[in-house]
């Protein structure tokens, strides 16, 4: 059995645990830790394999395989109950886990991908996978698209975040994952609520109206709600809002 890295903050009776993207790790979070409530909540932030501090770790880095280290660092840590939350790629990973896992009491999924994934056409889905395989521009290709609203600085700093907080094996691997992957059939058994945070100025495939259309037609208890000032990153570009917003999602 493997143990993913992780890290825990505050002392609280209500377990919060952390899942992040593909293109960032746990320190996407960094800039709500100042506004979270460490008294009544434990925070536990996880790195799936190949990323932070689970860079050492690799694996097939399946939807699957990922639920079950998260499912394992459960009874690692002897959790019996815990909130999941998880950002983009890994709400796939999230939903997965909820699914083989009773201990999981609620998701919160921030700007989502249904358990269908992100369809695309095969020669799309072949050269998105082939250029982020060449490590070269297409990061930087996806972030200027996400970041028109923002400075340099700003898409420096995702740029290398992107780079540094993964190896490229895991990066390629994820991305395949929820181009390849679907059990969208199976998320009626999943039976604990769901609460969304979508960011109004995010790419049109994450937006609430998007969002919504999808979980309308698959997913029973739900409740999405839309962050007017952030775009696919509402805990950097809003973490106090955010904090807040989880938090209310736990009480």
């Amino acid at each position: 059995m493997i143990e993913l890295g992780y890290k825990q903050i505050g002392t609280g009776k209500k377990i919060i645990m952390v899942l992040h993207e593909l293109m960032g790790d746990h320190k996407n979070y960094d800039a709500i830790l100042p506004y979270i409530d460490t008294i009544n909540y434990t925070y536990i932030f996880v790195d799936h394999r190949g990323y932070g501090w689970s860079k050492n770790i690799t694996g097939n880095y399946s939807c699957n395989e990922a639920a079950l280290d998260i499912k394992n660092l459960l009874d690692i840590l002897k959790i019996k109950e815990v909130n999941l939350l998880a950002h983009s790629m890994s709400t796939m990973i999230a939903q997965k886990t909820a699914l083989i896992d009773d201990r999981i009491k609620q998701l919160i999924l921030i700007t989502p991908i249904s358990a269908s994934g992100i369809k695309m056409q095969p020669k799309a889905q072949e050269k998105l996978i082939s250029d982020m395989q060449k490590n070269e521009n297409k990061i930087e290709e996806i972030v200027q698209s996400a970041s028109k609203r923002y400075n340099q600085t700003w898409i420096n700093y995702r740029v290398d975040m992107a780079y540094n907080a993964s190896t490229i094996e895991a990066r390629v691997g994820y991305m395949t994952m929820y181009l390849t992957t679907d059990f969208i059939n199976e998320v009626k058994n999943i039976k604990v609520p769901i609460k969304i945070i979508t960011g109004k100025h995010d790419f049109p495939v994450f937006s609430k109206t998007y969002v919504q259309k999808l979980y309308d037609s698959y997913y029973e208890n739900y409740e999405i709600m839309e962050c007017m000032e952030a775009g696919h990153y509402p805990m950097i570009e809003c973490p106090v809002y955010f904090a807040t917003q989880v938090e209310r999602f736990c009480t």
